[in-house]
């Protein structure tokens, strides 16, 4: 997937799947705000694109994952609840 087509994909709301080999490019192309290792999924990461505030994330099938938040405000409170949600994993 290159750039044009995350964009695309981003606009529709529904975030976007990407393929392993497609995270390198996306790192390239945005901001690293913030980058989380969860233990239990992979990194999750706020990510910065042109004006725009993207989450990074790994579904439980190990697929990468991004979706487009309205604010990095928004982006920091969508990965305290993710890392509230993973917590509790580990307490059974």
């Amino acid at each position: 997937m290159d750039i044009a087509d995350l964009t695309r994909g981003i606009e529709t709301g529904r975030g976007v799947a990407l393929a392993t080999d497609d995270l390198a490019p996306l790192l390239a192309h945005t901001a690293t705000l913030f980058d989380h290792d969860t233990s239990i999924a992979g990194h999750i990461r706020i990510l910065g694109f042109g004006d725009r505030v993207l989450v990074q994330e790994q579904t439980p099938e190990g697929e990468l994952f991004v979706r487009e938040l309205p604010s990095e405000d928004a982006a920091r409170r969508f990965l305290e609840a993710r890392l509230a949600a993973y917590e509790r994993m580990w307490d059974g």
